[in-house]
């Protein structure tokens, strides 16, 4: 947003609004100086919403130790940090907003924004909520752009590549980088040998007509025949051997182009699968790489022949006669501009189109692994309007698209028909009037002729070949910008190995954030010892999955550290830490196999008598010994073929077998009945011995016999002790207790009025 009087800044004022001389109007920063004359200018950050809600421009401003909301109207807020408790997020209609909440207990709103500016406001309430808590604010992040800086499209992601300005070179070059390079130089070679046999024949056929036919030269015509048919026999084999080789090519490099995007998908941060669906990412191996291996064996090849030959067939036309071949480079110009043309313009229904596609993919995804639920809803009517809705807007951009490109194809048909019209009354005009001097012959007219239609065929094939490498270079496009997402850092510079840990656990002051400027960890410390058990509850929501979620890597800390034995867990190979972590999801999940595998299936080195052993602790092993074919019964996708208690005591025993220094339980026995529940709970008892145990339940039963536990209330730390000591505080702990008790009372007379 403008606003009179601003002076812009040149460098990031698009993404880091900041610092005392970015964006604040001179007659607004002469009142920021007015209300609050102590201090200098810390931070700042300008909103595209003004404090009715409506487009313009709103500012927040940190000077000294006070927080100023100010727009085009004046200050709508002037705060001391001192008498501010937090500042939060708020999610708003069409966009969010920053409220502090004011030590006396009021709340004031300090700024709306659109979501497009969520981030950089995310980044800017944690720097105010460290100034709150006395901590150094810090500089706001600096954040990828949200829209493009040269089309000012708005961007798929922030930082992602612009889909409308994509450099069709560098995409080209990176194809050709990842092909064999051997054979694709014998490619080229045999491309270049073919080129002259599909060249000559109109040369010979000229001297046919004048030498033999007109000239009555009979001894020349077996010599003549002879080489036209040896450039057939070299161009059929030059280009055998070039359709073999692209097709071998771009299999190869397709498949080494799928198996590095599934390679690179494994490594990718837990973060990035929030923000894509499944069913994308299968588009983006399957659909688009297919879309791409069309384009390099059906037209890479033809478009190096059909280059080479425009080029050689403009030189030799013109030797021929220079006249005849400007009328033939007539069509040439518009086709060049309107290629150009049509190819920007649809080049956003190339990005749509994928786009679909994806989501069809998705669709489908859902359909097939939620079969059960569509059915016990009895919306299988529903999910196939769903999936037919979203393959009729496949079908209707294809159909856009095509016909857009045969109307083109078909104009310029015309035009070249004209043209070849033009050239035949020219040069028939010429041959039966014969003005002197001109030499033209009706062999170079034959000739012409052929080389005409050799020139217009790879003309009217760049239409064509147009559309295609639309389509291909958006498919790969979408593929290098999976591709090119930074992965987990498995071997950072300076990482230590670590063999074995003791087990000491420690969270320093740890602040965490799903999405910025909403904490869900808000500066827990916590130190677990050696050997102890400790059980996390609280309500949903409240952060126990996170704090196990940070112990395990799969998302760092905004701020604060997260220790294993006094060392950093950012300082470690991201292998040897998880290798040493035991987790049983609350949701297990199971591989297509046997139910040998998948307990072995972190230690595929096991031997049989160490998964029996570790089936048996779980409680595992009897109800396997009962299945027809024991422990190589097949489990089915997803392990669809047990039940979910069966299902959790395999994921208990497969953690059980690696035998971990460190074990999370994650709502570990959520899925089995009391009984089968009783007899985990015995054998875990034994397992924990020696190791270092953090347990998540609901049922806080479960967790009697824990050394301590850990109360978490919205991101903080709220209780700790023995479930005794907690329970006689009469506080959060205790009011969780009654709760369940009376829900379990509740549960039970609802089962006898049942029975009755």
């Amino acid at each position: 947003m403008q606003v009179k009087g601003r002076t812009r800044i040149p460098d990031d004022a698009q993404t880091s609004r900041s610092g005392p001389d970015h964006v604040l109007p001179p007659d607004l920063a002469h009142l920021v100086s007015r209300e609050a004359p102590k201090g200098e200018i810390r931070g700042m950050r300008e909103s595209d919403l003004d404090f009715s809600g409506r487009f313009g421009s709103s500012f927040l401003v940190i000077k000294g130790e006070r927080l100023l909301a100010l727009d085009a109207d004046g200050i709508a807020a002037n705060l001391a940090a001192r008498d501010i408790e937090e500042v939060r997020v708020d999610e708003l209609v069409g966009g969010a907003g920053l409220t502090a909440k004011l030590r006396d207990g009021g709340e004031v709103r300090l700024i709306r924004y659109t979501r497009i500016l969520a981030p950089e406001f995310g980044s800017f309430c944690r720097m105010l909520n460290n100034l709150v808590a006395g901590l150094p604010a810090g500089e706001p992040e600096p954040e990828p752009p949200a829209v493009c800086p040269r089309c000012g499209n708005p961007l798929p992601e922030r930082g992602a590549n612009c889909p409308v300005c994509v450099n069709f070179f560098s995409v080209f070059r990176r194809l050709l980088g990842m092909a064999d390079r051997s054979r694709l130089a014998i490619l080229v070679l045999a491309t270049l040998m073919g080129l002259p046999a599909q060249m000559w024949p109109p040369l010979l056929t000229k001297e046919i007509t004048d030498d033999v036919i007109l000239g009555g030269r009979l001894d020349r015509l077996p010599w003549l025949i002879g080489m036209i048919a040896l450039c057939g026999v070299v161009f059929l084999v030059t280009r055998y051997v070039s359709t073999y080789l692209a097709s071998w090519l771009s299999a190869r490099l397709i498949g080494d182009l799928r198996s590095l995007l599934h390679e690179r998908m494994q490594r990718f941060r837990l973060g990035y699968f929030s923000r894509h669906e499944s069913g994308e990412m299968a588009s983006r191996a399957m659909h688009d790489t297919q879309e791409l291996q069309h384009f390099l064996i059906d037209g890479l090849p033809y478009l190096f022949v059909n280059t080479l030959t425009f080029f050689a067939i403009s030189f030799i036309l013109l030797k021929l006669d220079w006249k005849l071949a400007l009328v033939v480079f007539l069509p040439v110009p518009p086709l060049v501009f309107g290629v150009r043309w049509i190819w920007k313009s649809l080049h956003s229904l190339f990005q749509k189109e994928g786009n679909r596609w994806a989501s069809l993919h998705t669709v489908l995804g859902e359909s097939m692994r939620g079969l059960k639920a569509v059915k016990a809803a009895g919306q299988e009517e529903e999910r196939s309007r769903r999936f037919a809705g979203l393959n009729s807007d496949v079908f209707g951009l294809v159909v856009a698209i095509d016909r857009a490109y045969a109307a083109f194809s078909e104009g310029t048909f015309w035009i070249m028909s004209l043209a070849v019209a033009a050239v035949w009354f020219l040069a028939a005009t010429r041959i039966v009037r014969q003005a002197p001097g001109d030499m033209l012959t009706l062999g170079d007219v034959t000739a012409f002729v052929g080389y005409m239609w050799m020139f217009y065929g790879p003309l009217q094939w760049f239409t064509v070949i147009a559309n295609w490498m639309n389509h291909s270079f958006a498919a790969a496009e979408r593929v290098f910008t999976v591709l090119d997402v930074d992965p987990e850092m498995y071997d950072p510079p300076g990482a230590i190995s670590i063999p074995r840990f003791r087990g000491r656990v420690e969270f320093r002051d740890v602040r965490f954030s799903y999405e910025r400027g909403k904490e869900v960890i808000k500066g827990m410390s916590l130190a677990v010892e050696p050997g102890e058990m400790i059980g996390l509850v609280g309500k949903s929501g409240a952060g126990k999955s996170t704090i196990v979620n940070l112990l395990c890597r799969f998302y760092d800390p905004d701020s604060g550290e997260v220790r294993i034995d006094g060392m950093p867990v950012r300082d470690m190979r991201l292998t040897d830490l998880r290798r040493q972590i035991g987790m049983v999801m609350q949701e297990p999940f199971l591989f297509r196999g046997s139910l040998l595998e998948n307990i072995r299936y972190c230690c595929p080195e096991a031997d049989f008598d160490q998964v029996v052993r570790a089936a048996k602790a779980a409680k595992a092993h009897d109800f396997i010994i009962d299945k027809e074919f024991g422990y190589d019964t097949p489990v089915g996708e997803g392990g669809v073929t047990l039940s979910g208690g069966e299902r959790q005591r395999i994921a208990i025993a497969r953690a059980i077998l690696r035998d971990p220094p460190i074990l999370v339980l994650d709502e570990a026995t959520s899925s089995v009945d009391l009984e089968t529940e009783k007899a985990i709970q015995s054998a875990l008892a034994e397992l924990v011995r020696g190791r270092t145990v953090i347990a998540i339940a609901h049922r806080l039963t479960t967790l009697r016999n824990a050394d301590r536990l850990v109360v978490v209330e919205e991101g903080r730390i709220a209780e700790i002790g023995t479930h005794g000591e907690l329970v006689s505080r009469n506080g959060i702990f205790a009011a969780l207790v009654r709760t369940q008790t009376e829900l379990n009372r509740l549960r039970a007379e609802a089962s006898v009025i049942a029975e009755a």
